[in-house]
């Protein structure tokens, strides 16, 4: 058998098992409405509410079979804040100079079932990440990530885990 008889092979394999790429949701739930997050930061970081609201809803298209609705069509709406943005100092060279920096962002997110109300699922994730300027890294780039992992790490939490009876 040729190497696409065995992919093929391996592909119905897998089918067949039960097994389906990226994130199962919550049942009911097939639409979500995902509006712009909050953004709680003092002092306020402008513009990265945008930024996160932008990756979530990037990653709920890519790895679940959700369709992106308005709120009006939704069966579930992702309600999000960004409660803060910190930023230190983690390594210093000589002279005080400041060789490596970094960021932790915390986001407080809810997943709510439009018909009643219901909060499906409410959580308080953090990420950071660190740059260093001597590297030509900057805290642009550190923010990107930050943002990409938490769009991640909430697409990933609305998956239901089973229950044991």
């Amino acid at each position: 058998m040729g190497s696409r008889g065995v992919l093929l092979a391996l592909a119905l394999a897998l089918t067949g098992c039960g097994y389906t790429s990226g994130y199962k949701l919550p049942v009911g739930v097939r639409e979500i409405a995902i509006p712009i997050f909050e953004n709680r930061t003092l002092p306020l970081r402008r513009e990265i509410e945008f930024d996160l609201t932008r990756e979530v809803r990037r990653e709920l298209q890519i790895r679940t079979a959700a369709t992106l609705v308005d709120r009006s069509r939704a069966d579930a709406v992702i309600e999000g804040a960004i409660l803060s943005f910190r930023q230190g100092v983690l390594a210093e060279g000589v002279g005080d100079s400041v060789q490596e920096t970094g960021i932790v962002v915390r986001v407080k997110i809810r997943l709510v079932r439009v018909r009643d109300g219901k909060v499906l699922l409410e959580r308080v994730l953090s990420e950071h990440s660190s740059f260093s300027n001597i590297a030509g890294e900057t805290i642009s780039q550190a923010t990107s990530e930050v943002m990409r992992d938490l769009a991640q790490r909430i697409v990933a939490e609305i998956e239901p885990w089973p229950v044991d009876s």
